[in-house]
């Protein structure tokens, strides 16, 4: 069922396939957990409480020139016992993974993580997106912040020749905007609390700031039922139909971002082999959006912005239609992550001709996915990114909270880091395929999220740092986040104990308003 099922994803997107490459076992780099006997590769540990997030077992290095600028497969056939964690995040368990390095930083994708027991060889085969600018890809095998025994053998990979797009460029393709978008000037910004949550109180507290950009990020749905899902949205747009005097009253910019799409994410790690839905995440997209692989949901969606651009057309303040909040595609699936945005952006403009349309690139609108990302050839395309590199520095104990606490402050890392190599000249290095995509096609960008945590040290520093390469190339740009959470929150300060709020201006807050001194309104 699984092989058939991925054969005709395979074909349905045109994805040319070339022969298997084989990774002699013999080759691998193992560690002290790892052993190869009889053709499997066995990594074993011993339970450990409280383990470092690691993943443990042995690893394989392909020379980057083969792999740079394309899509490779990977698949094993895997069988484990006992697999378990004192972390319950999705991402750990036993599994491999491709660390990829791309312009100095390093990014990683993987298969599902597999946890508890399974006796019968089964075969999990995962895609992986290589930028041209990639420098390094290995391939790490084992048990990442857990413990319990897996085996692995028939390791073995190819390249795929796989398209997210129905279309072709014309030669020389740039992106096109009408006078009025193409004048307007620099917008800097912030996200926004939960729809239902935001108050007239702090749109008026922010345009006190100097600020002129807000990301309405509409999440929060938490249901795949769809009636429950029409019946939030429209509370969603009702809250910020009555918001927009507002705005316009504090001459602020505003986003209607779809955080929550129909259907939300696949939100597991399906065991390989099952049938129906979970066919799609078995082959690498569990992380995917539902209405990437279910009509239903994917009908639902391009109901929802027909809703949202007949009701908001024309409003005053309206920045553009952000259509959904970091894809993720790691294999062929029924409805591309930039297909979907590409038809769902044509749905727009039969309805609405001018208002920008904000599309974003794979593996978590990631800065290296630019050096693939295809421009839709739609006029008033803004193309968006997330910068959270590096990702320890800016995420530090957000996935791994209890073990973090307990060990801060001796836990946080700081920034700059001389010894990993943290500083401008890295940010800048992980920011240069954006560069290169905004130069090649003229294309605008919005930076539509960035941030540090709370307590990471530096972070003050760190925004600075961000916000003036994105000064430099002109980007519009909205800090993650608002009256959100308190762990991303300019207003609050101190350890990562609920931090409290702050009393005076911190080193944080003062970056934002340094720089929202530059907007005009």
């Amino acid at each position: 069922m699984k092989r058939f099922a991925c054969c005709l994803a395979l074909l349905a997107l045109g994805v040319l396939a070339q022969e298997y490459t084989t990774i002699p076992l013999k080759k691998l780099t193992l560690s002290k957990y790892a052993k190869v006997e009889n053709n499997v590769l066995t990594v074993s540990i011993p339970k450990t409480p409280a383990i470092t997030n690691e993943t443990r077992g042995a690893t394989y290095d392909i020379k980057p020139e083969l792999l740079a600028g394309k899509c490779i497969e990977f698949s094993a056939e895997m069988r484990y016992k006992d697999i378990g964690s004192d972390n319950s995040d999705s991402s750990v368990g036993a599994k491999y993974l491709a660390r990829v390095k791309t312009n100095g930083a390093f990014g990683y994708q993987s298969c599902p993580a597999l946890k508890g027991t399974q006796t019968k060889w089964i075969t999990v085969a995962t895609y992986f997106s290589c930028a041209k600018s990639m420098e390094e890809f290995r391939l790490m095998l084992g048990i990442q912040q857990g413990w319990g025994t897996v085996e692995f053998r028939n390791l073995r990979w190819r390249t795929v020749n796989q398209s997210y797009v129905d279309y072709t460029l014309p030669e020389n393709y740039r992106c096109e905007y009408s006078p009025e978008i193409a004048s307007r000037p620099v917008l800097r910004g912030v996200m926004s609390p939960p729809p239902l949550k935001i108050t007239e109180k702090d749109i008026r507290d922010f345009a006190s700031w100097g600020g002129n950009l807000f990301r309405i990020q509409l999440v929060g749905c938490g249901s795949t039922d769809r009636k429950f899902y029409n019946e939030w949205m429209d509370k969603c747009l009702d809250r910020i139909d009555a918001l927009v005097p507002v705005f316009a009253e504090c001459k602020v910019w505003y986003i209607i971002d779809v955080h929550s799409p129909p259907g939300l994410r696949y939100s597991h790690a399906a065991t390989p082999g099952t049938p129906a839905e979970t066919a799609t995440p078995d082959i690498g997209n569990e992380r995917a959006f539902r209405m990437m692989n279910i009509d239903e949901y994917y009908e639902t969606f391009q109901e929802t912005w027909r809703k949202i651009a007949r009701r908001f057309k024309g409003r005053p303040y309206l920045y553009g239609y952000d259509l959904m909040n970091e894809p993720i595609q790691n294999a062929p699936i029924k409805h591309s992550y930039l297909q979907l945005q590409y038809e769902t952006a044509l749905i727009i403009r039969k309805i609405d001709p001018e208002t920008p349309i904000l599309v974003e690139s794979n593996q978590g609108t990631a800065p290296a996915t630019f050096s693939y990302l295809v421009p839709i050839p739609v006029k008033n395309v803004i193309y968006q990114v997330h910068m959270y590199l590096p990702h320890t520095f800016t995420h530090q104990g957000v996935s791994n909270k209890e073990k973090y606490r307990n060990e801060y402050p001796a836990s946080a890392i700081p920034y700059p880091n001389p010894e990993k190599k943290w500083d401008f000249h890295f940010l800048r290095n992980s920011l240069q395929p954006v560069v290169n995509f905004q130069k090649q096609y003229g294309a605008r960008i919005l930076v539509g999220e960035f941030s540090a945590t709370t307590w990471a040290p530096g972070a003050d520093k760190y925004l600075d740092d961000v916000i003036t390469i994105f000064e430099e190339y002109g980007w519009d740009w909205t800090y993650h986040a608002f009256r959100e959470w308190e762990g991303w929150s300019v207003e609050h300060e101190g350890p990562p104990h609920n931090p409290p709020l702050a009393k005076q201006d911190t080193p944080r807050k003062k970056v934002l308003l340094k720089w929202f001194g530059h907007s005009t309104k």
